[in-house]
């Protein structure tokens, strides 16, 4: 079963053009739903799921930020998972006490990019802004399936996922002038898992 991405347009369609520019904001979508389907068929296998996909700017994002991670100042992405995992060799599992799932997709949660930060971030990387709004996708996908990177074991299971997606990417995607690594590759990323 594939995963189904809904994705939120929270700037508004002339900001999203302008930020994916050259890639078409439709294109742009496709690459993000790509992107967070391959992450969850890496990280967990062939599971059915769903997540939603949030598109925003600094001022939303600082409002999120403070809110659910007592921080000041926007962030480049946040998660916002709905249940509990646990990592294993790279691989999520769900934690026993996380009950009965119904039938269908599991909802693994949101994922918020802001997009603003994200052009910012890849202006100062000299890489496209669709690039890292899919690396962010990436990453915030990974912190929904119990990824986390506070432990450097922790940190290389996560980089091996992102760097297995990005892989795949790069054969789907050949229209992407895609640099290698992954966000743990570029310095300056705070990238956290919200509440």
């Amino acid at each position: 079963m594939a995963c189904a991405v809904t994705v939120h347009d929270r700037i508004g369609h002339e900001r999203l053009a302008s930020a994916f520019e050259p890639v078409a904001v439709d294109s742009g979508v496709e690459l993000l739903e790509s992107a967070v389907a391959e992450t969850t068929s890496a990280a967990a296998g062939a599971r059915g799921c769903e997540v939603e996909l949030t598109l925003c700017g600094d001022a939303e994002m600082e409002r999120l930020n403070f809110d659910h991670m007592g921080e000041r100042g926007p962030t480049d992405v946040l998660s916002f998972p709905l249940h509990e995992w646990f990592v294993d060799a790279g691989r999520s599992h769900l934690t026993d006490d996380d009950g009965v799932t119904p039938p269908g997709p599991m909802m693994l949660g949101d994922v918020v990019i802001d997009v603003d930060q994200a052009v910012r971030q890849a202006a100062e990387g000299r890489w496209s802004v669709a690039e890292e709004i899919v690396l962010l996708a990436i990453h915030g996908t990974l912190h929904l399936l119990g990824h986390d990177h506070a432990e450097l074991d922790d940190e290389a299971a996560m980089r091996e996922v992102e760097h297995e997606v990005l892989r795949a990417m790069h054969r789907k995607h050949h229209d992407i002038d895609w640099q290698p690594g992954s966000l743990f590759d570029r310095a300056g990323h705070a990238v956290t898992t919200g509440s």
